[in-house]
């Protein structure tokens, strides 16, 4: 296995396991999902907003080395849009890592961030960071939706596929 075709299965699994997160979220009533609890970033609607910020924003930085902000502070989805989003997201990583290899993934790119200026990373970096953030917020939102009765049960990527 490549590294290109093993990050593409591991981006596969982040949105499979987001859409199926978001699924569940779609059966709670709508004042549940704007609840805070206190920690993290927020309610569940804020938490997959901020998931798909970070996806895109770093995409966008991979795709053009200059990562720019892709939505308002103020803007909010409902799960319908945040679907379409995250699906169109699934699609634009899907094409991006099908048009790098190996050697494209292990080499540095010089990336204008939001927060460090002008930085060299490696693109498997990005990559496994965005993998990493996206575990711990699908652990996060497991974690609300159990504490409300709708447990997504296995997010094990052995059981992926």
């Amino acid at each position: 296995m490549t590294n290109q075709s093993q990050f593409a299965t591991l981006f596969s699994y982040h949105f499979d396991t987001t859409l199926r997160l978001l699924s569940i979220a779609a059966e709670l009533e709508e004042s549940e999902l704007d609840q805070d609890p206190g920690y993290g970033r927020g309610s569940i609607r804020s938490i997959f907003f901020h998931l798909l910020a970070a996806d895109r924003g770093w995409r966008i930085g991979l795709e053009t080395c200059q990562q720019t902000r892709p939505f308002d502070r103020d803007q909010s989805f409902d799960l319908n849009q945040l679907q379409s989003e995250f699906e169109a997201e699934s699609s634009a990583y899907a094409s991006f890592l099908a048009s790098t290899d190996d050697g494209t993934l292990v080499a540095d790119i010089e990336l204008t961030t939001l927060r460090w200026g002008t930085r060299s990373f490696p693109r498997w970096r990005i990559l496994q960071h965005l993998l990493l953030h996206g575990m711990q917020h699908h652990a996060e939102l497991a974690q609300l939706l159990t504490e409300r009765g709708h447990s997504p049960s296995d997010l094990d990527f052995i059981f992926y596929g």
